[in-house]
């Protein structure tokens, strides 16, 4: 059903997994904030509303994805000692592209993340003063859909031509 999970970072903090697979939520908008050599905070919003910070910051550069747009390409870096985030990097199904990344060290090894369909189901970690280590959680490609139980109230309205 779902990709591999690969958290990148340290182990400091706290951990966090947010994910609206209750309800078929996925991600909707993510915001990074990024101070000196570390991801300060990321903030997530799903599509039933549900928002959560993880990491100490207020302020963040955010993207919201538009309806039906998926992420292609994702990659992610430690700070570079291997104890906390460094950057987030992705390219979308509409050719945007979103990267933060750490200013006072420079990224070192970069993580290709599968990100199957591209449609981001769970964001989990951990955190507690910045974002210790954070991985992306994607559907599988879609090989296929069915649609039941259908329901057209004015369909005896329409007459073939």
């Amino acid at each position: 059903m779902a990709t591999t999970l690969h958290l990148i970072g340290g182990q400091g903090g706290s951990s966090f997994h947010f994910h609206g697979m209750d309800n078929g939520a996925t991600l909707k908008k993510i915001g990074v904030a990024v101070e000196g050599s570390q991801v300060k905070a990321v903030r997530a919003e799903l599509t039933d509303g549900k928002v959560a910070t993880f990491g100490d910051e207020n302020t963040f550069n955010e993207f919201e994805f538009n309806l039906g747009e998926r992420i292609t390409k994702l990659s992610l870096w430690d700070n570079g000692a291997g104890t906390r985030l460094g950057a987030i990097k992705f390219t979308t199904s509409e050719n945007r592209q979103f990267f933060e990344k750490t200013t006072s060290w420079p990224l070192i090894t970069e993580y290709t993340v599968d990100v199957g369909s591209g449609i981001c189901l769970v964001l989990e970690g951990r955190s507690g003063l910045a974002v210790e280590r954070m991985g992306f959680l994607f559907i599988n490609p879609i090989k296929s859909s069915v649609l039941t139980n259908m329901e057209y109230a004015n369909l005896s309205l329409f007459k073939p031509q």
